[in-house]
């Protein structure tokens, strides 16, 4: 069980990975599945994933050897019959951790509050019927008698699922929900760093200028990458002739486009993000292009908050768009007059 405390320490901090490869070797250089000697670290699940979680850490070429040897023990572990309870569920746990891909779903052998615990650690994808599983073992209090262990996985296991259904319902997402997230961005904004001195000694001041729609897309990008694995920059979309399309944003699977749009003066500028974005919808959303709905996101350098209802009912009335978020900009964020203007 050191090895796996050594394992687990590892994984938190890169200074235990000397001790860590130290003790693995004493561990590979002894003998399992000795007839006549009782089993312990073979069926020992806690030590295993420990270990498991430790030989992941490693760089190469000390990593390969090493899940090779661990990968043959948990085989030989799981050819032998025993209750399918916490501790099988952990030693099935560590040999998925080391497959390829981490293909969870064809180690059926591990509990689904034990695979949403780990999927935050490992960022794999969940399914629905998993998600749904794992809050009906948690609420049920089932897997009480497992000590504290399953208690700890349990907590991190509800503590995924809680951030997720925090955000958006989970296996039911659909573009109204990114709008909703997207929407929020103005409040977001509050803690938009705009500094007149350091806020510390050591610091400059720092004042993240927005200036054009570049700046705007990267802003987004951090709302929206964390919560959809498949976001995409700068899509390439279906060609029309010569034309080569390209959309801001994009989410496949959900077959939406977050169209972005920067506002600047002038009563015409309105006019012309509407027509913008109508002539995108009719070449983003044609068949076979992959995308079918458009989020729009105006961003009004003159914080004209007045024109914004207008605006978005203009833009909602363009076939596609399922939703339009007019944003401001802060008016903390000055900008000097005589700012070039963006040819974009």
């Amino acid at each position: 069980m050191h090895v796996a405390v050594l394992g687990y320490a590892f994984d938190l901090d890169r200074s235990f990975a000397s001790p860590f490869v130290e003790a693995l070797t004493w561990l590979r250089a002894r003998r399992y599945f000795v007839q006549g000697r009782p089993l312990a670290f073979e069926i020992d699940g806690l030590a295993l994933l420990g270990v498991a979680v430790g030989i992941l850490k490693l760089d190469q070429p000390e990593a390969a050897p090493a899940a090779a040897w661990l990968r043959d023990l948990l085989a030989e572990t799981l050819r032998r019959s025993r209750p399918a309870d916490w501790n099988e569920s952990l030693i099935h746990a560590a040999s998925a951790c080391l497959s390829s891909g981490h293909d969870w779903a064809q180690h059926r052998g591990v509990a689904d509050d034990l695979t949403v615990a780990l999927s935050a650690k490992w960022a794999f994808a969940l399914t629905e019927a998993m998600r749904a599983s794992a809050w009906a073992l948690i609420s049920s209090l089932s897997g009480e008698d497992d000590g504290t262990t399953r208690a700890a996985t349990q907590l991190a296991a509800m503590t995924r699922l809680l951030r997720d259904a925090s955000t958006l319902r989970p296996g039911s997402t659909t573009p109204a929900d990114v709008a909703r997230l997207l929407s929020g961005v103005n409040r977001s904004l509050r803690r938009w760093a705009w500094e007149d001195a350091p806020r510390t000694s050591r610091s400059a001041a720092a004042q993240w200028a927005v200036e054009n729609e570049y700046h705007v897309q990267d802003m987004l990008w951090v709302v929206l990458a964390p919560v959809f694995p498949d976001l995409d920059d700068e899509e390439w979309l279906k060609s029309l002739g010569q034309h080569h399309p390209r959309a801001d944003l994009a989410i496949p699977s959900l077959r939406v486009i977050v169209e972005v749009k920067f506002l600047r003066k002038g009563k015409s500028a309105f006019s012309k993000i509407i027509q913008e974005v109508a002539a995108d919808a009719g070449t983003y959303l044609q068949d076979g292009s992959g995308f079918d709905t458009i989020v729009a996101f105006v961003w009004d350098d003159e914080a004209r908050t007045e024109e914004h209802e207008e605006l978005r009912r203009g833009l909602m009335q363009i076939r596609g768009v399922e939703d339009a978020i007019v944003v401001s900009r802060p008016s903390k964020m000055t900008r000097p007059s005589s700012a070039e203007e963006d040819p974009a």
